[in-house]
């Protein structure tokens, strides 16, 4: 039995939520077995599956090294599993996994984009969302997106703010 399947037992063998999103978040983390990610990502894609459990899946995918992984079909899942979350902590989170990785996929920059326009959107997750367009190196899309980010309520500041600066080299 491989370390990845014995650690899978671990989780499904844990008694209480807590003690599962321990698992998640210690052993996981630094398991260089890129298989672990289809077991992960099956973990954000499960709607019953415990908030902090996801959680700790979406802090590991925020720093993970996905070298010679399927990049395109983990971001996809991400964003799906995103599109169907209810949970705000747990979306805070995952739009911060999508910043390192992912920011330069232009359906994420979309996604992100809409969640900062949708004025119905808790404020910390859109804020969230607006952090994953700052990080990303599509400057064309970035620049297209400029005077939609500083008509948005709430925004304009912090839109201005991050076009200066990165006009002046800054980001």
């Amino acid at each position: 039995m491989t370390l990845l399947e014995q650690l899978i037992d671990k989780y499904q063998a844990a008694t209480n939520d807590d003690e599962k999103a321990e698992i998640i978040s210690a052993d996981f983390d630094f398991l260089s077995d890129n298989n672990k990610w289809d077991f992960l990502l099956t973990l954000i894609e499960n709607r019953e599956a415990y908030d902090l459990v996801k959680v700790n899946v979406y802090k590991i995918l925020e720093i993970a090294d996905l070298t010679g992984l399927d990049i395109t079909d983990i971001k996809n899942r991400i964003l799906q599993a995103l599109k169907v979350e209810t949970d705000d902590m747990v979306k805070e989170y995952g739009f911060n996994a999508l910043t390192w990785n992912f920011s330069n996929f232009p359906d994420v920059i979309d996604y992100c984009m809409d969640t900062v326009e949708n004025e119905e959107e808790d404020e910390n997750i859109r804020h969230c969302a607006f952090g994953v367009l700052t990080k990303s190196k599509d400057f064309q899309k970035i620049n297209s997106l400029r005077d939609k980010l500083l008509q948005i309520k709430g925004f304009a500041k912090y839109a201005t703010t991050f076009f200066k600066d990165r006009d002046n080299g800054i980001r």
